[in-house]
């Protein structure tokens, strides 16, 4: 079963309140049980007021890996609703970006496609998913360049980002406390072409790095994509096709690098 189907299986215990609950529980119905208990609105805890955290700021593996799902899905209708409506194809790009990049089935691409229109409907702002979801993992900040990298994707499905959508992106960016070369790093990841400023981009470095601060962030990143690394930190089994192509992109980037170099 895959992270959607655990929140229709009752693996959502204590974890959604806020925006991201809110998305949740008019996606999935009133009668899903967040919290163990008889909470009747999924969203009627506000910023700032526990957002699925346990007692001294922790959040498990599995319910990280979920907030980090649903937080995505509701992102990316947030950014397919950047230039004023949600097309047809748009929604068709966005199934196929599940199904092909992340390998979802279509169970499980049904869950998101509730989620996802709930989201697009919604009236919460992007800013308070971002804010939902930092306050929950962003100590796990690898995790939150993965975020933007996703909206990327699924941005590109299409064959083309609306300006709109580029602007919405970067501004989602800079409110999980990225700065504008979190967008570069990850539309480098997408772009066939490899040149030596996307190199750099991919491994989040800029040109002027040294030796030792390429061959240090190569050995991060080899191993924040880590199975076990990344399921700890929020990216779970659901991910492991994107993980893959990640490591392909920082392989290739690195070789180009070490190439240009001589090391």
């Amino acid at each position: 079963m895959g992270l959607l189907g655990t929140l229709i299986g009752g693996g959502l215990g204590f974890m959604f309140f806020g925006p991201l609950g809110a998305i949740l529980g008019g996606a999935l119905g009133s009668n899903i049980d967040l919290d163990g208990g008889s909470r009747p609105h999924p969203g009627a805890n506000r910023p700032g007021q526990g957002w699925g955290t346990r007692p001294g700021g922790r959040v498990d593996p599995l319910q990280a890996q979920q907030i980090f799902l649903v937080a995505m899905i509701s992102l990316a209708a947030k950014v397919a609703k950047a230039d004023g409506r949600v097309t047809p194809e748009e929604v068709a790009s966005f199934d196929q970006f599940l199904r092909t990049n992340l390998g979802m089935p279509a169970d499980e691409r049904r869950i998101a496609a509730r989620i996802f229109n709930e989201a697009r409907d919604s009236a919460i702002p992007s800013s308070e998913f971002t804010a939902q979801i930092r306050q929950t993992i962003g100590r796990h900040s690898q995790r939150l360049h993965d975020l933007v990298t996703l909206l990327v994707g699924i941005a590109l499905a299409d064959g083309v980002m609306h300006p709109a959508e580029e602007d919405l992106i970067r501004t989602i960016a800079r409110d999980l406390g990225l700065g504008d070369q979190a967008f570069q790093e990850a539309l480098a990841m997408f772009r066939p072409e490899q040149n030596l400023a996307s190199a750099y981009a991919t491994l989040g470095l800029e040109p002027g790095a040294t030796d030792a601060e390429v061959r240090k962030s190569y050995r991060r990143l080899a191993k924040e994509y880590h199975p076990d690394i990344m399921a700890n930190k929020g990216l779970g089994e659901d991910f492991q096709k994107f993980a893959e192509e990640k490591m392909r992109a920082v392989n290739g980037a690195y070789a180009a690098i070490k190439e240009a170099r001589g090391f």
